[in-house]
């Protein structure tokens, strides 16, 4: 029993040994495109398709040409392009000099539209002075019949349905399916290429990926926008379809038309983020120059700074004695309101409540370097995230003369940072069924553009058979007539056969009609009873079975050959027929020629004048002159 085949399985055979990779495409997609050719096969499972793909080895053309779907027209989206003409096109080609290079790429151009479309926008920006520029326009897929349509660069009247007419009557030439023209063709250089395996084409100025990047899963999709970042100059345009990414979190392309999904390539320059940290200079200053009224103004400043903020502030000796601190700290970390400082960091419930604090400020005190870390705290029934910074404050000398530490809620950004992560994966998830209905809908377009198709060709059948249903009628009215015909002169035939019978039946001779292979083919009555039958042989006799004396025999057969070779009458004088004296005949040998072929009339004429008498009459003897003539010719 054969083993059961998944589609990945068969997809990484195909990638392995047909150089046929697929693996990064959407699987649902994949499965409606491999069920569709299948069930064109009457296949029904994936092991059977296996077997079938090993036995011909072109079926991986019609898997591919199954898989790509190579819906696409001339100025697909009007808008976008009438964007790309008036806003975006100008600003990129400003300024050109004679000789300067612009490069184009139409990344899975399946039959060509688009490529044509981007040369007729460049030749209508350029004009009469386009030779003057080093203009190529690339175009690229993996379908090799598609691409072979594109470099013949003929279209049918209903592809062009969105060019206007006086683009169509200047780029376009010939009657029935009209054919790009030659200036146009020139520009535009076709080629195979795997945009997720082969290199990409570089220095591009502009480079359309339109409606492809929705057949492939996210990790594929990042590989290809990584490629087509590198194929794009910098400040190159990047033209995708209206249902694929919008690309809001890219730091590589800047997006000029979110509907349209026109982006810019950007180059990050290098950033440089200085840490601006608020030190405080700590003065030193003798008592006797300060008194202590100012003092207490400075901590009283110090203290309400402290209250304003939100963050909860604590401030620690180097022997974990704490110095001051904010009510901002109490709310945090769920204490009762109350002073802490004189007290040891110990003899307070925040060790408790945070027991990550007392090896972190262990390790600050150690290296002399700010501390983050989190920790999760519980007030009441609500669970807190709480980020903690250790801040050392050295002195002068660098030895560790305090810690400044505060504490920050997390839990509102944590709860807003997991609400932005299930609303990108919602985003990503809607992205992904717009692009699975934008692929059904192209599906549903290819299978109505099929219907269509199936429908002209059966309605051109049906006239057909209509057609050969009126001709075959006219044959049978024809072969009717001619069947009535036949059928009158079948009884005129029959009438005439009749009349010559009953004439030949008449004649008081014997006559036999003997055709070219001496068949007996007519006796009259006399004929049968000359030779002693008394009706027609149940057979047909030859001249060789009739009852006749040897040489008499031999002469008919000789005499009847020679009338049909000479087709001229021949006569045999008195023949014995059956040996008697009264049997003498002359034998009349009458070619009758058909068409078909020829026959001899034999008839026998009784000869009664220079009969031999019988014995009983005398015993007279005969002339010499009447032997003579006896003995024949």
């Amino acid at each position: 029993m054969s083993k059961d085949v998944t589609l990945k399985e068969l997809l990484q055979e195909l990638a392995e040994q047909r150089s046929f990779d697929f693996r990064g495409y959407k699987p649902a997609t994949l499965e409606r495109r491999f069920r569709r050719r299948m069930s064109q096969l009457r296949i029904g499972g994936y092991v059977d398709y296996r077997k079938y793909l090993e036995k011909n080895p072109k079926e991986v053309n019609e898997l591919l040409n199954t898989i790509l779907i190579n819906v696409t027209e001339f100025f697909r989206d009007p808008p976008a392009w009438e964007i790309l003409r008036q806003d975006l096109l100008p600003p990129l080609l400003k300024n050109p000099t004679s000789g300067s290079s612009f490069r184009a790429w139409s990344a899975g151009c399946a039959s060509g539209e688009e490529a044509y479309s981007i040369a007729i926008l460049l030749s209508e920006f350029f004009g009469p002075r386009l030779p003057e520029y080093d203009i190529k326009i690339y175009a690229t897929d993996i379908d090799e019949e598609a691409l072979t349509t594109a470099r013949r660069g003929e279209y049918s009247a209903e592809a062009l349905r969105r060019i206007r007419p006086e683009w169509k009557g200047k780029y376009f030439h010939g009657k029935g399916p009209l054919r790009v023209n030659r200036e146009l063709r020139k520009l535009v250089i076709f080629g195979r290429s795997n945009l997720v395996q082969n290199a990409p084409i570089s220095h591009v100025n502009l480079l359309l990926c339109r409606n492809v990047l929705i057949y492939f899963n996210s990790e594929l999709q990042k590989q290809v926008f990584a490629r087509l970042y590198y194929a794009l100059e910098p400040e190159g345009i990047l033209f995708l379809g209206k249902s694929e990414s919008q690309l809001t979190d890219s730091s590589q392309f800047r997006r000029l038309n979110a509907r349209w999904r026109i982006f810019r390539r950007i180059t990050p320059g290098i950033s440089m983020e200085a840490d601006s940290e608020a030190q405080g200079n700590e003065e030193q200053m003798p008592g006797s120059d300060r008194s202590h009224k100012e003092l207490d103004e400075l901590r009283l400043r110090q203290q309400y700074l402290f209250e304003t903020v939100r963050l909860g502030v604590l401030l620690l000796s180097p022997d974990d004695n704490i110095t001051q601190h904010n009510s901002a700290l109490l709310t945090l970390c769920g204490l009762p309101a109350g002073r802490l400082v004189g007290k040891k960091l110990q003899d307070t419930d925040l060790l408790t409540r945070t027991p990550e604090l007392g090896p972190e400020l262990q390790e600050c005190r150690i290296t002399n370097q700010t501390r983050h870390f989190q920790s999760r705290i519980r007030v009441g029934n609500e669970a807190r995230l709480i980020e903690i910074t250790l801040r050392p404050i050295l002195d002068d000398r660098g030895r560790h003369s305090a810690t400044f530490v505060y504490f920050e809620d997390e839990t509102a950004q944590e709860k807003l940072q997991s609400t932005i992560e299930e609303l990108e994966s919602t985003t990503e998830e809607l992205q992904s069924a717009n692009e699975e209905l934008e692929t059904t809908n192209e599906e549903l377009q290819s299978t109505n553009e099929e219907l269509e198709t199936t429908n002209e060709e059966l309605q051109s059948t049906n006239e057909e058979l209509e057609t050969t249903n009126e001709e075959l009628q006219s044959l049978n009215e024809e072969l009717e007539t001619t069947n009535q015909e036949l059928e009158e002169r079948r009884k005129d035939l029959n009438g005439l056969s009749t009349l010559y019978a009953q004439t030949l039946e008449k004649i008081r001779s014997p006559i036999m009609l003997v055709d070219n292979e001496d068949k007996i083919q007519f006796w009259n009555s006399m004929a049968l009873r000359l030779f002693g039958f008394r009706s027609k042989p149940p057979v047909e006799l030859r001249l060789d079975q009739l009852p006749l004396p040897e040489p008499v025999r031999n002469l008919v057969i000789r005499r009847h050959r020679a009338a049909i070779e000479q087709r001229k009458t021949l006569i045999a004088r008195k023949q014995a027929l059956l040996g008697k004296a009264s049997s003498v005949v002359d034998i009349h040998f009458s070619p009758v020629n058909r068409e078909d072929e020829s026959s001899v009339l034999i008839t026998f004429e009784m000869d009664n004048s220079d009969a031999t008498p019988s014995t009983s009459q005398g015993n007279s003897k005969p002339k010499r002159s009447q032997g003579r003539r006896q003995a024949g010719d």
